[in-house]
């Protein structure tokens, strides 16, 4: 059987990437995921027990059959400005808390795949990010309860310098309860770019992330866009921190949608924001984890 990640990687311009393939053997894992959500249910939950669903309005969150990624439905997440807030901020989006197969924690490495549609109808919002995927963490007594995830994904608009771009935050802290205790003394904030935001598309990410609150963790992601098939590696963070020394009992989990944090103090450029999200994969390490959660598949 062949497999779309064989073939010869594109360069994505102007962020200079080396293209890197998988080291990944044949397959048929794409059913071994843990947790794959493709919709195909016609189902917000896509059928699974223990979906969240964060929404204010009957426009949030709805299945749609017009725009597919693969098979016949993905998940619309519409927010518009002046939406009630939910679980304390404006946001229409998914998560998995209540699926105990998708959480995360220190000294855990998991793979990760979906895809992401932002549409040629997308304005750009000044320097106001939109938040589409996260790595969330769960509270508890000492965490401090405004924290940022330990990872998300943002479409940031264009600078002086550079272009419309999708980067990935990773925030982490490897003192326990730093939050409560020292004002978040020890937190590291970093980014990367990871490629240039195409409007009218699919974009498709892999991610295999070894999670550690200190500096001996890796975080490996591939792209693609449904315009230009052939995945690039565009990170390879090696010896890196990524989450948070919690204390025992808290997890991470996943959320998709949009999260519109600039909204919480008032209006912006746009009023309102759409993405679509399908094939949402979580799986456990090893050696067939980039097929297992390989979202064009």
């Amino acid at each position: 059987m062949s497999h779309r990640r064989t073939r010869h990687a594109r360069s994505l311009l102007p962020f200079a990437f080396i293209a890197i393939q998988p080291v990944v053997t044949a397959a048929p894992a794409a059913a071994d995921a843990v947790v794959r959500a493709t919709y195909e249910t016609g189902e917000r939950s896509s059928g699974l027990s223990g979906i969240g669903l964060a929404g204010c309005c009957t426009h949030s969150l709805k299945v749609d059959g017009g725009l597919p990624r693969t098979g016949n439905y993905s998940l619309r997440a519409d927010l518009k400005y002046g939406d009630p807030a939910v679980s304390g901020g404006p946001r229409a989006e998914s998560d998995t808390v209540n699926i105990a197969a998708t959480r995360f924690q220190s000294g855990q490495t998991s793979w990760y795949g979906f895809s992401v549609y932002v549409p040629s109808t997308w304005q750009d919002d000044d320097t106001a990010e939109d938040i589409i995927f996260q790595w969330h963490r769960t509270k508890s007594s000492c965490d401090d309860p405004n924290r940022s995830p330990a990872m998300f994904l943002e479409v940031l608009p264009p600078t002086s310098t550079s272009a419309s771009r999708l980067r990935l935050r990773v925030n982490s802290d490897p003192v326990l309860c730093d939050h409560q205790d020292n004002g978040s003394a020890n937190l590291t904030k970093t980014g990367h770019d990871l490629a240039p935001l195409t409007t009218g598309a699919w974009h498709d990410f892999v991610f295999q992330v070894d999670w550690e609150h200190t500096k001996t963790g890796f975080i490996k992601v591939w792209h693609q866009t449904g315009k230009a098939m052939g995945w690039t590696q565009v990170l390879n963070a090696q010896q890196v921190a990524n989450t948070y020394n919690d204390a025992a009992g808290t997890f991470g989990y996943l959320k998709w949608g949009i999260y519109k944090p600039a909204w919480r103090q008032g209006a912006t450029a746009v009023t309102e924001r759409v993405v679509w999200h399908d094939n949402v994969a979580v799986a456990a390490d090893s050696a067939t984890g980039f097929q297992d959660v390989d979202p064009t598949e």
